[in-house]
């Protein structure tokens, strides 16, 4: 994944939004947003069919996680795929316990760089796996933008503070997001929107994760580039979390 916007505490019904594209090759595929279960609980994601992971998911307890590479950081031969972090992370139920699961496993086992996002309605937490180890990152302010070449507080995106400001409902904050996702760059803006040879933008999606009842998620989400493929909502999914 190459992008990642959290705003958190802008609404009580809804304390986590997320704005996230995916950069991924062209060829590799994946499915859209559905249940994975686990040994502790259940987990809606969408998936990497050719390592099975994921890159951002949510539980029944409002518990976010989303997950980037980190650029420049060697890959260990035998690295274990970052997927399987944002699910490690989300069966544990709540933050604290996730990032204890997190750091236990990346004590046994090998990764390349990484920057997982953990998110509920009263902290953000960045796990980052840089060159200096493994880091745990409390982040105080209401926005977070990180990406494979960003750590929390490098990038600036033009017009979103413009996009956070005076939004009545998590629903139109959503929407006033989703231009940004389409940025191509230009004129000393980062690109957010990629499409080059074999690699590129893949998928997109924009969440309003709630606070109680998980049947209230919103997840819009594109199996393709966000200017070709339409958002579809995947938030009716959630019901599969407490059946």
């Amino acid at each position: 994944m190459c992008l990642l916007i959290v705003l958190r505490g802008r609404f009580a019904t809804h304390p986590v939004l997320v704005a996230s594209n995916r950069d991924e090759r062209t060829d590799r595929k994946a499915s859209p947003p559905g249940l994975w279960v686990g040994d502790r609980a259940r987990v809606l994601s969408p998936r990497d069919r050719e390592r099975g992971g994921t890159w951002l998911g949510v539980n029944a307890r409002g518990l976010f996680a989303g997950l980037t590479n980190v650029k420049d950081v060697p890959v260990p031969v035998d690295a274990e795929t970052r997927g399987v972090l944002p699910h490690v992370a989300l069966e544990r139920g709540e933050l604290e316990p996730a990032i204890a699961a997190v750091r236990e496993i990346f004590d046994q086992r090998p990764f390349g760089g990484f920057q997982l996002v953990l998110a509920d309605a009263h902290r953000i937490v960045v796990l980052r796996h840089g060159a200096e180890g493994l880091a745990t990152i409390e982040w105080s302010q209401e926005l977070l933008v990180v990406t494979n070449e960003h750590a929390p507080g490098e990038l600036e995106l033009p017009g979103l503070r413009a996009a956070v400001a005076a939004v009545s409902t998590p629903a139109a904050q959503l929407q006033a997001l989703r231009p940004l996702l389409l940025d191509r760059g230009g004129d000393g803006r980062h690109p957010v929107l990629k499409r080059m040879d074999g690699y590129g933008t893949v998928s997109s999606s924009l969440l309003a994760v709630p606070a109680a009842d998980p049947l209230h998620l919103q997840w819009l989400f594109t199996a393709g580039p966000p200017d070709v493929a339409e958002y579809r909502e995947y938030g009716n999914l959630a019901r599969r979390l407490v059946d």
